[in-house]
């Protein structure tokens, strides 16, 4: 899976935003709010990524287990998707 080049990552007024441009304003015509681990992942996104790539990657910079991230990041994911934000996710 991979990010859609049609969302951008934007710091506005304090806070990082995962932001629509193009066709994709016309289909999601929102933001969505990301914390420090959601900005790591989205730029992983950048290219092809597994589940258990993003899981290795994130048990590697931030304390948590590998359970745990992996949840996280699945629920990320599916926020992602749903917005039409990342590609090639189920």
């Amino acid at each position: 899976m991979h990010r859609n080049e049609e969302f951008l990552l934007r710091r506005v007024a304090g806070m990082t935003v995962i932001l629509p441009v193009g066709k994709a304003s016309e289909t999601f015509p929102g933001m969505i709010s990301v914390n420090e681990t959601g900005e790591f992942l989205w730029e992983l996104l950048k290219t092809e990524q597994t589940l258990s790539a993003l899981t290795a990657a994130m048990t590697e910079s931030y304390q948590v287990e590998a359970e745990q991230a992996e949840a996280d990041i699945r629920a990320f994911l599916e926020r992602l998707a749903a917005a039409g934000a990342v590609m090639g996710w189920a």
